[in-house]
């Protein structure tokens, strides 16, 4: 699009919402005669909505979304011919921080991209005679601080006073608009991302008053989102405020794990019935604490954010507990895919996170169609590794590459941070989107950001003692969050984790090469692979063919990523199974190896174990959140104690306990392609295997999966000793089936039902 408009914004020197309130800007045009078509189009260095006599022009968002600025920045287009009319109209706008100077997590700063906001809009309109008119932004655009939002803040929350009308602002408190004069970004460009959306309005599902005079509200899950009031009868001046929280403790909000995050909305009220809830920020909540209102499940709601992605994927089974599992998976999917895949959505962090998408994409893939959402993403992690010139993949995405050198910020380097699974994201990330989705194009768009990651492991691996092992860095995370142990632990085992997580990336981008016909690159990575997992077994192995000083995570990785020779294996599965006996059937795996720690044991013929491991209630297990009442999975495994209480043992970073986090949720995908057995053979599900491994008392699970071919069904249950299984193979696809006995059977499209005879597995 070739722009006409100028970039405007207001006199403040420095935007922040902590010092300056959201602009409010303001254009009275003429439409001269009948319209035939009319399009906005929009875009911001900080978060906008924009108004056609006072009507929003769209159910989006915090537009234009959260990219890596200095390389790009997103513009949207909307069809806005039904609200425009002959004659005078009103043109407003409101231009809040969000995530360009708004306060930014890890560092907690403010203008961390830049130091002012600015909007960037243009009205289209061609007339019935053909004529076309464009009304862009420029300083005849009015300019004011004077609106209603006094306050708008991802972290904070908002402060809206209901008796200010940002449509009849004096003139006096208007001034012309002031042209932007700052850093831009290299492109702007069309949004090609999953837009953000309100979802269900979710109702009160406990209201009560506590010892200190607040209503308290149980929303009945954890979500992402806002809390509208209303419609209520107000008085003038009546002021009304809203606290968030995840978690309730002896009758009070629990707000310590929010650290600095206020999540808060005040509200003055004007005389009259009226409505409000926040349009610039988002909280992460399931209870709220509210003073100042009569509250009443009529006049109050929650309303769930979350990126627009249609739900894909379903399973249930015979056990509530695996299904409320589920259930909280799918939460924190939806809770943390807000534009950009984050940690967390309620402490003062919320940054995307590579390490946590890394392990759960699959997931996510299997649930929701995320194609379009990870692909906006996957664009912004090229382009980071671009402006570093290393291949490097920070910790967060977007990242502030370039501040380190424009702005010589200390926290913009802390940014770059790096590591294994975290950078690994470059290149696990794509690869799971093309195995859902079947399309290509990820593998061709994302495959230069792939081969630089894997080469930055490369360089990073000769850097250190031994060659091939990597063990430099800054970070060297290790197996974080690893349960009973503390951050020194974690770390301590970087070397070990780091080296098979570079074995993997080079084992998928060698795939991901002779996929694209690259056959050269396919050698030469598939050769790296092998060398990595020689020296892998050179440096780890001792004599005796175990792995020195193993742990679990260790163990899981050295068999899932094939790492191992036949008689290694056979001892790794084996000190594997014993680890976790001498653990009395518990995990105690963290970030690098609990998604795959399930498969290890099924894949290598340790099902028994894999059901002991899930179907543990106990700390730490993924069905212990679950008795403590979670509806949403945890950052730690012990966030809640059994009486109800936040654990505050600090064995890591300060108020690290989150009760919305995704990436312990990873290990769901056990219960789709295991459980159920619905595997893909070709990208797509275009050819799939049914391999189901029934276990852990369960008695039927059934999944379904939308595919471009059609719905894929599987139901199985089991009635005395005989397994019956049901599927359905869409049309243009084939099944494998797979026997208890590993008898294979092919089905082309259609509807069946088979039964086999159950067969008694070992236990010991």
């Amino acid at each position: 699009m070739n722009w006409t408009a100028k970039w405007i914004t207001g006199y403040a020197k420095v935007d922040a919402d902590s010092k300056v309130a959201p602009y409010f800007f303001k254009k009275d045009i003429f439409i001269k005669g009948a319209v035939d078509h009319a399009s906005m189009y929009a875009t911001a260095l900080g978060l906008y909505c924009i108004y056609i006599n006072g009507e929003k022009i769209t159910d989006r968002f915090l537009t234009p979304g959260y990219t890596e600025y200095f390389r790009r920045v997103q513009y949207q287009e909307y069809d806005v011919t039904k609200m425009l009319t002959p004659g005078r109209q009103k043109l407003t706008a409101e231009l809040a921080d969000g995530w360009y100077t708004g306060r930014l997590g890890l560092c907690n700063k403010e203008n961390m991209w830049g130091k002012k906001r600015a909007l960037m809009a243009e009205l289209h309109i061609t007339y019935t005679d053909g004529s076309i008119e464009v009304f862009p932004t420029d300083e005849s655009w009015l300019v004011s601080t004077e609106g209603p939002r006094r306050n708008a803040s991802f972290f904070d929350g908002e402060v809206f006073d209901a008796n200010r009308s940002s449509y009849s602002i004096e003139e006096s408190l208007m001034k012309p608009a002031k042209v932007y004069i700052g850093a831009l970004p290299e492109t702007i460009v069309p949004d090609t991302g999953a837009p953000v959306l309100l979802h269900e309005r979710v109702k009160p599902k406990r209201i009560w008053k506590n010892s200190e005079d607040e209503t308290l509200i149980d929303f009945g899950r954890n979500m992402s989102g806002i809390i509208e009031i209303g419609p209520f009868e107000g008085k003038q001046g009546q002021r009304i405020t809203v606290r968030h929280a995840e978690v309730v403790m002896d009758d009070k909000l629990y707000t310590l794990n929010l650290r600095t995050a206020k999540q808060r909305i005040e509200y003055i009220a004007r005389e009259g019935i009226q409505t409000y809830h926040p349009e610039f920020t988002t909280m992460g909540f399931q209870y709220a604490a509210v003073t100042g209102l009569d509250v009443a499940a009529e006049n109050i709601a929650a309303i769930e954010i979350f990126s627009d992605m249609e739900e894909i994927g379903e399973f249930s089974c015979s056990d509530e507990r695996l299904n409320k599992f589920q259930q909280n998976v799918k939460t924190s999917l939806k809770a943390n895919f807000v534009d950009i895949p984050t940690d967390c959505p309620q402490r003062d962090e919320r940054c995307g996170w590579t390490g946590d998408i890394a392990v759960f994409a699959p997931t996510a893939a299997f649930n929701m169609d995320v194609s379009k959402f990870m692909n906006k993403w996957l664009r912004d992690v090229a382009l980071v590794q671009e402006s570093l010139g290393n291949g490097c993949v920070p910790s967060i995405v977007p990242s502030n590459a370039f501040t380190k050198h424009r702005l010589n910020n200390y926290w913009a380097w802390i940014y770059q941070w790096n590591d294994a699974v975290w950078g690994d994201a470059a290149v696990l990330v794509p690869w799971a989107v093309y195995q859902a989705y079947g399309d290509i194009n990820v593998l061709k768009n994302q495959y230069e950001s792939m081969k630089a990651w894997v080469e930055y492991e490369h360089r990073s691996s000769l850097k250190g003692r031994k060659k091939l092992i990597w063990d430099t860095g800054i970070l060297k995370l290790g197996d974080w969050l690893a349960p009973g142990e503390n951050a020194g632990q974690w770390k301590a085992k970087a070397k070990w984790t780091s080296t098979a997580y570079f074995a993997n990336s080079a084992h998928i981008l060698s795939k991901t090469a002779e996929i694209l016909g690259n056959s050269k690159d396919a050698e030469k990575y598939k050769k790296l692979y092998a060398e990595v997992c020689e020296a892998f077994r050179n440096e780890f192995i001792g004599a005796d063919g175990h792995i020195t000083n193993g742990f679990q995570s260790i163990y899981v990785l050295a068999l899932v990523f094939r790492m191992l020779t036949p008689e290694q294996e056979k001892l790794c599965i084996n000190d594997l199974v014993a680890d976790v006996r001498a653990h009395d059937n518990h995990l105690a795996t963290g970030f690098a190896g609990t998604d795959k720690l399930l498969f290890a044991l099924s894949d290598f013929g340790r099902t028994d174990v894999a059901y002991d491991l899930l179907m543990q209630t106990s700390f730490p297990s993924w069905l212990y959140p679950v008795t403590c009442g979670a509806t949403s999975t945890w950052e730690r495994w012990d966030s809640l104690t059994p009486d109800g209480k936040v654990n505050e043992v600090d064995d890591g970073p300060k108020g690290m306990v989150s009760f919305n986090h995704y990436a312990y949720g990873a290990a769901a995908s056990w219960l789709y392609t295991r459980m159920c057995g619905l595997q893909m053979t070709k990208p797509g599900y275009k050819e799939f295997k049914l391999a189901p491994m029934p276990g852990g008392g369960i008695t039927w699970a059934s999944i379904n999966r939308k595919t471009a071919y059609g719905e894929i069904k599987s139901c199985w249950n089991i009635e005395g000793d005989i397994f019956k299984l049901t599927f359905t193979v869409p049309e243009q696809t084939k099944a494998i089936l797979v026997g208890f006995d590993g008898s294979e059977s092919v089905y082309e499209p259609g509807n069946y039902a088979v039964e086999w005879k159950m067969i008694k597995r070992r236990k010991k």
